[in-house]
């Protein structure tokens, strides 16, 4: 029996052009997070209501696992769009759910790794090179900014909803949302990230924005 090889994909040429959207992207991103870490730190009900978003949202410690859940700094780009957020997810998520965005809704971005993530290892042992005093010479993560996100306020119903009932009225019926009383708006339950990390996090922007530096390690 004959065995197909796979080919190679090809990789897209990156042109100037993508570059110049990559790098405005990203300077988007920090301006938005810059200017939503300065308003909670300078207001602690902003900053319970992150809290409280993340919480609700999902947030994970470890940026880099594969755990459900955005990393800390994820949720605060999308709590810097888009305020309150409930239960964000894609557009094919959504579809999983029962739901689609509505139409002219614009998606959520959230900052994603370029390239491999390390293993358990691997980590392990950077760790321990780093505490006896080694350092790499080598570039480290990179990172870019993807749209695609939206929160479920975004969404309404394809289906009968599970819990209002709301359903369309027929196939075209692209306008039927489900009321503010629905269930599904309402925020789950979660751990809210310790408020040390919090301000940790938001003081960490500021210093990025005023280095001009690139965003932390995030998924």
């Amino acid at each position: 029996m004959a065995t197909t090889t796979k080919k190679p994909r090809k990789r897209r040429k990156v042109t100037q052009a993508m570059k110049d959207r990559d790098t405005a992207s990203r300077a988007a991103a920090r301006e938005v997070l810059h200017a939503y870490a300065t308003a909670c730190l300078a207001n602690p009900a902003a900053l319970e209501q992150f809290r409280s978003i993340a919480a609700s949202i999902g947030w994970k410690f470890d940026p880099t696992s594969d755990d459900d859940g955005y990393s800390l700094q994820n949720a605060l780009l999308l709590a810097a769009q888009r305020r309150p957020l409930t239960h964000c997810g894609g557009f094919d998520y959504w579809l999983s759910q029962g739901r689609c965005v509505v139409e002219g809704e614009k998606s959520l971005f959230t900052f994603r790794h370029i390239g491999r993530k390390k293993s358990e290892e691997e980590r392990a042992e950077e760790t321990k090179q780093a505490e006896d005093g080694w350092q790499s010479s080598k570039r480290g993560p990179r990172y870019y900014v993807k749209r695609g996100t939206f929160d479920v306020s975004q969404t309404r119903p394809v289906v009968k909803c599970p819990h209002c009932g709301t359903a369309p009225t027929s196939p075209e019926d692209r306008t039927t949302q489900c009321p503010p009383t629905c269930a599904v708006f309402t925020p789950r339950p979660g751990g809210k990230p310790p408020r040390e990390l919090v301000l940790e996090l938001m003081q960490d922007q500021l210093r990025d924005a005023d280095e001009d530096g690139e965003p932390g390690p995030q998924q």
